[in-house]
């Protein structure tokens, strides 16, 4: 198989005929964005993982600044704490949890953030010869739960059903519910496709299915494995104050061990809630590095600290609740996009976000100039306000948002702002993350809710978000065209055909508004002159094996 590579590219998981570099289809970085434009596939063709020994690193043969030392210990900071530790009730975002699942159990497979292929890492090789139909999961042999326990095949079955059982709660639970695992051998698994073939589901499993946790913490309870967590990734939890601090340590059964990897001793992660505050730590030597989406942050880093960003899919937006009033009626949510300038929040807030035209970023190939957000109309706004409070609808809601300062400032600005108009009245409910969480996911008890999201590619979080069968469409929106859209794009691997089926979301999100984009997406680790190694993967996430401090 190793020759293969000579002759082919791997894109998404499956091989192809290689593609010259100017055919303009391979994906790209570009100004700091990925660039997801994609090569058309042979459905039918067979893959395999890489040879490369390397591979299970990243597939990168050098490291940011170069490599890291050996020893030593990182403090990172985070906006909150965490509720809890396993691979289910927790959020795969690099500015939340995701870096705490990271040092704690490393991917299976993941998103490069320069090719935006698909790539092995605890995984050996995820492939599909039947377009996507059934998929083959083949893992590392010999690799190894903090714990001593094998992470094989049983482990991962055990996994995605947890995944998918309703009492879990998962935030995955939508990735998982629609296959079916079987257990070929100890390190190979069978994935079926229940709703009919999916040629991108190896995205799903890099961005949904990645984190693998032991099967002797699940077993005995979610609320042990979350609190008790045990994976097989370069740390293990050492302590945890809750509200305050974790720390982590390296563990001894790690599968890159071998290599010298991790590189650090020790990690700490530490709750710093304000965003100026954590980079102002980073600055002092308090600290040396943390996941931000502060554009103004993030620019100050470039000239004074280290930095690597990135733009996405999503954004900054509100999410409307379409099954409850005053949402269900579209007059409210048009009224409310016209009111804001999303021009106006970073002049007013100095938060460096970068103004949004829709959810799609202008950089992806998915973009279509012709479908953006109208612009702020407060005249327009006040109309459909004054109709509907003359049908008795004044516009009267409650605003969710996580409770940090940034996200508080941003409902200020806006409540601020809607106070200038009639017939409008908007209160703030700001909860910890897993209120938050469990208020908009579980029990979906909101009206509106500021939201942020990373999409690296439209798949699968996009059908996750906006399709009217999925368990994790919260905000209720049900749109037939929408629906087949998202179900054309799923079942392409074709970039033409997957760019008209995205430009058809994007009209279907301009007629029915089922949330409006203020900030585009922008993420990316900022850290101290003194640490290298830093390496993203998925939306922005860093490899926790690799990074350290310079010689």
């Amino acid at each position: 198989m190793s020759a293969r590579r000579t002759a082919a590219r791997r894109t998404n998981s499956t091989v192809v005929p290689a593609i010259s570099g100017g055919s303009g289809l391979s994906r790209v970085r570009k100004h700091g964005a990925v660039v997801a434009g994609l090569a058309a596939l042979a459905l039918t063709a067979t893959a395999c993982g890489s040879d490369d020994k390397d591979a299970g690193s990243g597939g990168a043969s050098s490291s940011p600044g170069g490599e890291a030392k050996a020893g030593g210990k990182m403090t990172m900071l985070a906006v909150q704490d965490s509720k809890t530790l396993d691979v289910f009730r927790t959020s795969y975002v690099a500015v939340a949890d995701e870096p705490r699942l990271a040092a704690l159990y490393d991917p299976l497979f993941y998103i490069d953030t320069k090719t935006g292929k698909v790539e092995p890492h605890m995984g050996e090789s995820l492939a599909t010869t039947d377009g996507g139909a059934t998929w083959t999961l083949k893992l590392r042999p010999g690799v190894k739960f903090s714990d001593g326990t094998p992470l094989d095949a049983e482990a991962v079955k055990l996994n995605y059903e947890t995944h998918a059982k309703p009492e879990t709660q998962s935030q995955h639970r939508a990735a998982a519910a629609m296959i079916k695992t079987e257990v070929v051998d100890p390190t190979t698994v069978k994935i079926t496709n229940l709703t009919g073939p999916n040629p991108n589901f190896d995205r799903t499993v890099a961005t949904e299915l990645t984190y693998i946790e032991a099967p002797s913490a699940i077993n005995k309870g979610i609320d042990a494995a979350g609190a008790q967590p045990v994976g097989a990734g370069p740390f293990m939890l050492k302590n945890w104050v809750r509200g305050s601090e974790q720390q982590f340590v390296k563990n001894p059964n790690y599968w890159q061990k071998d290599k010298g990897l991790p590189k650090l001793d020790e990690l700490s992660i530490k709750n710093v809630p304000d965003i100026k505050q954590q980079y102002n730590t980073i600055k002092a030597g308090g600290a040396d590095i943390f996941h931000s989406s502060d554009g103004a942050r993030l620019a100050e880093a470039e000239k004074e600290l280290q930095v690597q960003k990135m733009a996405d899919l999503g954004g900054q937006l509100i999410q409307f609740n379409m099954t409850k009033a005053p949402f269900d009626d579209p007059r409210a949510r048009r009224a409310l996009a016209l009111a804001f300038d999303p021009n106006d929040i970073p002049k007013t807030l100095d938060n460096g976000y970068v103004p949004a035209k829709s959810y799609f970023n202008p950089s992806s190939p998915f973009f279509d100039p012709t479908q953006v957000q109208e612009p702020q109309n407060k005249e327009e706004a006040q109309r459909l306000l004054n109709e509907l409070a003359a049908e008795g609808k004044k516009l009267d809601f409650t605003f969710l948002i996580p409770k940090n300062p940034s996200s508080q400032a941003v409902a200020e600005y806006m409540q601020s702002r809607l106070r200038q108009m009639q017939n409008v009245n908007m209160e703030i409910e700001s909860l910890e993350i897993g209120a938050y969480i469990q208020k908009y996911a579980i029990t979906r008890d909101f009206t509106a809710m500021l939201f942020q999201q990373w999409i690296v590619d439209p798949e699968p979080q996009l059908f996750n978000s906006f399709h009217s069968a999925s368990p994790l469409n919260f905000i209720g929106w049900k749109n037939p065209e929408a629906d087949a859209a998202l179900q054309k794009g799923r079942a392409s691997t074709n970039v033409d055909e997957r760019k008209a089926a995205y430009n058809e979301l994007q009209k279907q999100i301009l007629k029915d508004l089922p949330v409006w984009v203020y900030a585009d997406s922008l993420i990316g680790p900022i850290y101290a002159k003194k640490v290298t190694g830093v390496q993203q993967y998925n939306t922005g996430v860093v490899f926790m094996d690799r990074i350290g401090f310079k010689s």
